[in-house]
C-alpha cells in the first residue's frame, strides 16, 4: 500500500537562520508550507528558495491551507531525522491511527541530553487532517480518541531533532515571546492567581528537571538546561500575576510566610554551626 500524502506545516517568524536545515530535513514530504507571520528577516525568501509554498499572514489554524491527508506540524528549529521520515511514511498508510507521537531530542546550548526526559520526549506532532484539530492555545497538544495514537519507539534513529536553546540570549528571547502568551491563555481560561498554586506548579517543575531529569548526567550543560526550563515557568507565573492585576492579598502573604519559615530556620541553624567554625579558623596558627 502506498503512503498517503503528508503535508508539513512550519510556522515561522523571524527565524531565517534556523529555517534552511529544517526545510532540508522535510524535502521528502508531499507538500511543505511555511506560514510566515510577518517576518522581516528574509524567512519567507529562504522558504521560497527551497520550493516551499509560502503563506504570509497573521496566525490562523494551521490546517486551513493544507491538502495532504496527514499534517506534520513543525517549528523552524526542528529537523526530521532520516529514520523518522521513513517511520512517518509507514505510519501514514495505517487506518487504525489518527496521530503519531514522535520522540523529540532537545539540544540545549549545543549539547545532546543523556536522560530520556529530554532525549525522547513524546509529542503528538503528526495527525490526520479533518479528524484531529490542532489547539489554538500555546504548547497544548491535540485531543485524540483513545487507542488512535501511534507512539514511535524511544530510539535515536527516529527522533525529531530540536535545537531548543542555542544560546542564553535565545532562551531569554523565548521567555519574552511565549511566557506572556501562556499567561494570557491562563487568564482566558478563567484561572485565578494564588501564591499556593504558583509554588505548587514551580515546585513540580523543579522536581521534574532537577531530580527526575538527573541533570548532573550532563554536567554543567545539564544544570543550565534545568535552570532555564524552570525559570521559563517562573516567568509565565510572573506574567500571570501581572495580568491578574498584580494582586497582594492577605492569603498570599500568609502562605509566603509559611513557605519562608523553614528557610528562616535553616538560616538560624547555619549561623549556629558557622560560629564555632569561624572560631576554629581564627585559632589556627597562621591566623594568630
Amino acid at each position: 500500500m502506498s503512503a498517503h500524502p503528508i503535508s508539513v506545516c512550519i510556522v515561522c517568524r523571524d527565524e531565517a537562520d534556523k529555517l534552511e536545515p529544517c526545510l532540508e530535513s522535510v524535502a521528502w514530504a508531499d507538500e511543505v508550507i511555511v506560514m510566515d507571520l510577518e517576518s522581516d528577516d528574509g524567512s519567507a525568501e529562504v522558504a521560497a528558495r527551497s520550493g516551499a509554498r509560502v503563506i504570509r499572514r497573521s496566525p490562523l489554524p494551521i490546517v486551513e491551507p493544507l491538502r495532504g491527508e496527514w499534517v506534520l506540524a513543525m517549528d523552524p528549529d526542528e529537523r526530521v531525522s532520516p529514520g523518522l521520515a521513513t517511520a512517518l511514511r509507514e505510519a501514514s498508510v495505517r487506518g487504525d491511527i489518527d496521530a503519531v507521537e514522535i520522540p523529540f531530542t532537545h539540544y540545549d546550548f549545543g549539547h545532546r541530553p543523556t536522560h530520556r526526559l529530554h532525549r525522547f520526549e513524546p509529542r503528538p506532532r503528526m495527525y490526520r487532517r479533518g479528524v484531529v484539530v490542532w489547539p489554538a492555545e500555546p504548547n497544548k497538544h491535540p485531543a485524540v480518541a483513545a487507542g488512535r495514537t501511534l507512539r514511535l519507539p524511544d530510539s535515536d534513529a527516529v527522533v525529531m531533532i530540536h535545537d531548543r536553546n542555542r544560546s542564553v540570549v535565545e532562551a531569554l528571547d523565548r521567555v519574552i515571546r511565549y511566557a506572556p502568551a501562556e499567561a494570557q491563555a491562563m487568564i482566558d481560561r478563567g484561572e485565578t492567581f494564588t501564591a499556593r498554586r504558583m509554588f505548587a506548579t514551580l515546585g513540580g517543575k523543579a522536581r521534574k528537571q532537577f531530580i527526575h531529569g538527573e541533570p548532573w548526567l550532563d554536567g554543567v550543560p545539564g544544570l543550565m538546561r534545568a535552570g532555564v526550563l524552570v525559570a521559563f515557568h517562573f516567568y509565565v507565573w510572573a506574567c500571570f500575576w501581572e495580568l491578574s492585576g498584580a494582586p497582594k492579598t492577605a492569603d498570599d502573604d500568609a502562605y509566603v510566610l509559611r513557605i519562608a519559615a523553614p528557610l528562616r530556620a535553616l538560616r538560624s541553624i547555619f549561623r549556629i554551626v558557622r560560629a564555632p567554625l569561624r572560631l576554629l579558623g581564627a585559632l589556627r596558627p597562621g591566623n594568630r
